[in-house]
């Protein structure tokens, strides 16, 4: 079994690190930031436009929110180990399917390696759904959807659950944290 697995909001502690950063560099605005419901910056980050929003975070701030001193999800990193021993046990193999940037990849490689993420395959790209995997871990329901109806392998998606995926939770196989995999869809 070849399984997908996203990286911001499943490895990668993004939305928070997000959160924070903006805090930090413009703490008049804390008030305003809403909690993420969506993947639609506008719902949950009112004060700024899309480009305004997407220029602070790929062009301004991108070093500090996709680099190596990010913050990880601590359940993922406390589960990578055993997910990759499990894997390995039993003729998986985990493979990255994150939509980057160009300017994120190199990045995100860099902060792959300092977390000790290491996939069997790598594949940055948008059209998920055309990564020969089984099943796809992630967060983002647009990712998630577009899988479900054109992948190439007819894989299967599964929601890793944030509070911005509620409504994909609802359709989809849902999980709390990696290990989750293990468990709820190959029965360890």
């Amino acid at each position: 079994m070849r399984i997908g697995i996203d990286c911001d909001g499943v490895l990668r502690d993004f939305i928070p690190d997000l959160i924070n950063k903006i805090k930090e560099t413009n703490p008049e605005l804390a008030y305003g930031i809403k909690v993420p419901t969506s993947w639609d910056w506008e719902e949950w980050l009112p004060f700024w436009t899309e480009d305004e929003t997407e220029k602070y975070v790929f062009e301004d701030h991108f070093e500090e929110l996709f680099g190596p001193e990010a913050n990880v999800i601590e359940t993922s990193l406390t589960d990578w180990p055993v997910l990759k021993e499990w894997a390995k046990n039993h003729g998986h193999e985990l493979i990255l399917v994150s939509a980057q940037r160009e300017n994120c990849k190199e990045l995100t490689t860099q902060w792959l390696q300092r977390w000790g993420f290491v996939f069997d395959e790598m594949h940055y790209t948008h059209k998920k759904w055309s990564v020969d995997v089984d099943v796809l871990v992630d967060d983002s329901p647009a990712k998630l959807g577009m899988f479900k109806k054109k992948s190439i392998t007819g894989g299967v998606p599964i929601v890793f659950r944030q509070t911005w995926n509620t409504k994909s939770q609802k359709s989809k196989i849902t999980i709390d944290r990696l290990s989750d995999i293990m468990y709820l869809c190959f029965g360890k």
